[in-house]
């Protein structure tokens, strides 16, 4: 039986003097197909207001969260189900950073002895930093402007892989070549996670962190082209 992945997307909300029919939830077509050509089943993941009813991530068997600028309420609502019930989860660029927030700032609430809901109380915290903190790092040059269709290896830059790591097993080789659109990373200091890929270019770049063997995460843009469809196959198996 195909499996059905919630593919999870980015969200955009106006200030309250905009009209409300700037708000919107954008999922971007390259990700459901690639879900598609590896077997699965996609199924877009619904938010109201930033939150996701749980019984629509019980339906699902796993994730796909894409690349995005911020994070919502149901960024972490995912990947707490994904971590707690086992099920499969391939964060790509913002959904690689939100597999590092979210343990940092599980970590933070649990040190403060948190009580009742932990995704509320991450939500909590990240409300009472306010919107210019993050747990996030600055990375330069690592950014390209979205070239158009047919150009995508312009915009790509080799990653060595950590050997013995999921992403070293998912993909059986050392090294990958993958579409960069990034601006932040994992702290390369964090002791939290597992580290799976560091940059080539000698920069000291995080390019990809995961969590036991069923949440795995890459920095860059394995969707712009069909060229790394073990990543997503990753989501089909049992």
């Amino acid at each position: 039986m195909k499996k059905k992945i919630g593919v999870v997307p980015k969200a955009k909300f106006g200030d309250s003097s905009a009209s409300n029919m700037v708000d919107y939830y954008y999922l971007g077509n390259n990700y459901v197909k690639r879900v598609t050509d590896a077997g699965c089943i996609p199924i877009g993941i619904a938010a109201s207001d930033g939150w996701v009813a749980e019984e629509l991530l019980d339906l699902c068997d796993g994730f796909l969260v894409q690349g995005g600028q911020e994070f919502s309420p149901y960024h972490f609502q995912i990947i707490h189900h994904a971590v707690t019930k086992g099920k499969r989860y391939l964060g790509i660029c913002m959904g690689q950073q939100l597999i590092y927030a979210y343990f940092e700032l599980r970590r933070r609430v649990e040190a403060r002895g948190y009580t009742g809901d932990l995704v509320k109380a991450i939500c909590e915290y990240l409300d009472e930093q306010g919107p210019d903190f993050s747990v996030l790092e600055a990375v330069p040059n690592h950014y390209s402007e979205l070239l158009p269709r047919g150009s995508e290896d312009a915009t790509k830059h080799d990653v060595n892989i950590v050997p013995g790591t999921l992403l070293h097993r998912v993909l059986g080789k050392d090294t990958m070549r993958i579409a960069s659109f990034h601006y932040l990373q994992t702290p390369p200091a964090q002791k939290l996670l597992p580290i799976n890929a560091w940059s080539a270019k000698g920069d000291g770049v995080v390019e990809g962190s995961e969590y036991g063997d069923h949440i795995l995460g890459v920095q860059g843009h394995p969707e712009v082209d069909d060229l790394l469809p073990e990543l997503f196959q990753f989501l089909a198996k049992d």
